[in-house]
């Protein structure tokens, strides 16, 4: 689980990045094609637009981060809950993509790469411990959309 220390920690280092942040989502791309080769297929030859998906997508966390307890109390819009935003990813990753468990390991390994590169002395091992909370947090809500998905696909056919 994050701490609220730890929130507080990844929202401040996440400001560091954004200056930075195409930079980043270049290098992000660059150190996972690089553990992974195999997967630059599952890409379109032009990154642009993917690197600012993923710009967007770990902007779109890290202020669900920053919200307050009691905005959390509040009802809010499905498409600004993060646990079902990132549910819905993990789904599409599944069926769409086809995406095996196994990826989300060599992604959160080029996150925790470029965070390092990026902000150099800031990553401190605390911080990256905070990162990787949160990335492991990410990564098994996305794998419990993802085996929904897929749960759902082998209904299908038993159907």
């Amino acid at each position: 689980m994050l701490t609220d220390a730890d929130k507080r920690d990844i929202v401040r280092s996440w400001r560091l990045v954004v200056p930075i942040a195409e930079t980043a989502a270049e290098l992000f791309y660059k150190r996972l094609f690089e553990l992974k080769p195999e997967y630059v297929e599952l890409f379109p030859a032009d990154m642009s637009g993917q690197r600012r998906k993923l710009v967007t997508m770990l902007s779109f966390i890290v202020k669900s981060l920053d919200w307050m307890q009691e905005d959390w109390e509040e009802e809010i819009d499905p498409e600004d809950d993060l646990a079902l935003v990132v549910l819905a990813m993990g789904r599409r990753h599944a069926s769409l993509y086809k995406i095996p468990d196994e990826s989300y390991d060599f992604v959160g390994a080029a996150l925790i790469w470029t965070l390092e590169q990026g902000l150099g002395d800031a990553f401190t091992p605390d911080l990256q411990d905070s990162w990787t909370r949160l990335y492991k947090l990410l990564a098994t809500t996305m794998k419990i959309g993802g085996r929904s998905a897929r749960v759902e696909m082998d209904l299908g056919r038993v159907a």
